[in-house]
C-alpha cells in the first residue's frame, strides 16, 4: 500500500471521527430546547408521554408534569390497577376537566394528551412530539434512510404496545399474550437490531428510547423476566437504562410518581 493511500483513506476515518464529536456535543447542547420551563400534560402514569419524559431527560433539560387527580382511587382504583380503572377514569368530572383545560390552553386545536407546552407554544399528538422532542435534543437522524430506520421503530413499537393495553384489561388471556405477541413483537425488533448497539449502529437515537419505553413501562413492568429469550434486545435495555440521565430520572422522586403497569396476575 502507499502512502498516498494511507493517507487517503485516513481523511475518512478523520472526517468521520470529527462527524461523530460533532454530534455528541451536539446532543449535550439540546439545541432548540430551553433549559427550563416545558410542562407535559397528562395522565399520571406512563402511557404515551413516558417517551417524552425519558427524551427530555436524555437532553438534560428540566419539565413540570401537569397531571389530574384521580378521582376516588379507593372506589374506581388507580390508572392500571384492575382492567376497568383505565377506562372508569375517563369518564371521570376530574379527567373531562383536565382535557378541557388542554383543549383550551392548545387552542382547542387538539382534543387529546399528551401535549407539550414549551416557549408559550403548545405541542400535540404523541408521534410528532417524539420527533419534534428528538430533533431538537439531535436524537433524531438527518439523513432520510436513517429517519426511516427510526420511523419503523415508531411503528413497531406503537403496534406492539397495543397487546399490553389488551391483556390488562382481559381482553386477551395473559396465555395467548406470552405465546403469540410477545415472540411476535418482541422478535421483531430483537432481529432487525440484530448484533448491533444501537437501532442506528454506533448513534444513539429516538429509536432506542422508543424500545426501551416499550420495554421498562409495558413488557418488562407486566412481565419482569420476559427478556430472558431475548438476549439481544436486554443488552440493548441495560445499554439505554444504564445511561446517566436516563438512570438518573428513572431513579428520580418525580419518576416515581408516575404510575408504572403492574406485573400479569
Amino acid at each position: 500500500m502507499k502512502a498516498d493511500d494511507t493517507a487517503e483513506e485516513s481523511k475518512p476515518d478523520k472526517a468521520e471521527a470529527k462527524a461523530k464529536a460533532k454530534a455528541t456535543k451536539t446532543r449535550e447542547r439540546a439545541p432548540g430546547l430551553p433549559k427550563t420551563g416545558l410542562k407535559l400534560y397528562y395522565w399520571p402514569a406512563t402511557g404515551k408521554a413516558q417517551t417524552i419524559r425519558l427524551l427530555l431527560a436524555e437532553a438534560g433539560v428540566e419539565w413540570e408534569d401537569v397531571v389530574f387527580e384521580l378521582e376516588d382511587p379507593e372506589k374506581n382504583g388507580t390508572v392500571y390497577s384492575t382492567k376497568d380503572s383505565l377506562m372508569t377514569h375517563t369518564t371521570t368530572e376530574s379527567y373531562k376537566a383536565f382535557c378541557a383545560k388542554c383543549r383550551e390552553l392548545g387552542g382547542n386545536k387538539a382534543h387529546n394528551i399528551p401535549m407539550l407546552e414549551m416557549n408559550e407554544k403548545f405541542y400535540s399528538q404523541s408521534h410528532a412530539i417524539y420527533r419534534f422532542v428528538a430533533r431538537k435534543a439531535g436524537l433524531y437522524p438527518t439523513k432520510i434512510d436513517d429517519g426511516f430506520v427510526v420511523d419503523n421503530i415508531l411503528a413497531r413499537v406503537e403496534d406492539a404496545r397495543a397487546p399490553t393495553y389488551a391483556v390488562m384489561m382481559q381482553n386477551i388471556t395473559k396465555e395467548k399474550f406470552l405465546s403469540e405477541e410477545v415472540p411476535k413483537h418482541l422478535g421483531d425488533l430483537e432481529r432487525v437490531l440484530g448484533d448491533n448497539d444501537f437501532y442506528l449502529p454506533g448513534v444513539f437515537s429516538l429509536a432506542d428510547i422508543l424500545v426501551f419505553d416499550l420495554l421498562h413501562s409495558f413488557y418488562v413492568a407486566q412481565v419482569p423476566d420476559v427478556l430472558k429469550d431475548f438476549p439481544k434486545l436486554k443488552g440493548l435495555f441495560d445499554r439505554v437504562g444504564g445511561r446517566e440521565k436516563i438512570k438518573s430520572y428513572l431513579a428520580s422522586d418525580k419518576c416515581a410518581k408516575i404510575e408504572k403497569m403492574a406485573p400479569l396476575p
